[in-house]
């Protein structure tokens, strides 16, 4: 099939779906994923869609959600090496809050010895990989996103008005060079400005792909921080 007839196929599945990974789009046209990987390059010097975590989108959606499944695979080692410092700074008798982010997420394997631990959470993994812990969980409840796999909205928001932590750990799309946390979920944003007001410690994580990218709702300035814990020990902006 030449270029061009490739092209239109991705782009009729694009309308159908609007997101598609790159093995998806590769079993689909019947080509390998390099070919597929150059046409959709092709596509996005056109503007017509946009890469994203593990595929891509239309242009028109680039801000919906990843799925998390996908957003997971995405820099893993960076993900793990940032998750084991910020485990680093959970102490026993803390009540920590951990957000929907799959770098977050990561944390739990490496605090099940702390003791008398509390995580508060609207992160649906979260909850399952502690379920056999010694630590006490809560969840925020609220609005189910599936393909998130977290629970947003007003009942999540009211839920953590109610806690007072010692520190948040979060993540989110892009930091950009002048510092400006920001992300492409309203939603998540909401929820992330209840988090940071109810902690007296918050600490972003941040792996290096993230760094000079910003996007459409800002969530808070580096300055509020208490810390980035990013894969690059001296990171600057």
């Amino acid at each position: 099939m030449i270029q061009a007839g490739r092209q239109k196929q991705i782009m009729e599945l694009l309308h159908l779906k609007h997101f598609l990974t790159i093995s998806e789009i590769a079993e689909s046209i019947y080509v390998s994923e390099a070919t597929a990987r150059r046409d959709i390059g092709k596509l996005a010097e056109q503007g017509l869609v946009k890469p994203v975590y593990g595929g891509v989108v239309l242009s028109e959606y680039r801000n919906e959600v990843v799925p998390i499944s996908l957003r997971d695979k995405e820099n893993s080692a960076k993900k793990e090496q940032i998750a084991m410092k910020a485990a680093e700074l959970i102490h026993d008798n803390d009540t920590v809050i951990f957000d929907a982010s799959s770098t977050v997420r990561r944390i739990c394997r490496h605090i099940t010895e702390r003791r008398n631990l509390t995580i508060i959470t609207n992160n649906l993994r979260v909850c399952q990989e502690l379920k056999d812990s010694d630590i006490t969980v809560y969840c925020t409840g609220g609005a189910l996103m599936t393909r998130r796999e977290c629970f947003l909205g007003h009942y999540a928001e009211e839920f953590i008005r109610g806690i007072k932590a010692d520190a948040v750990f979060f993540s989110s799309q892009g930091i950009s060079s002048n510092g400006d946390i920001t992300d492409t979920s309203e939603e998540e944003i909401a929820l992330r400005k209840v988090m940071l007001a109810s902690s007296k410690n918050k600490f972003f994580l941040c792996d290096s792909s993230k760094i000079g990218k910003e996007y459409s709702f800002k969530l808070c300035a580096r300055e509020d921080l208490t810390q980035i814990i990013s894969d690059i020990d001296d990171l600057t902006l």
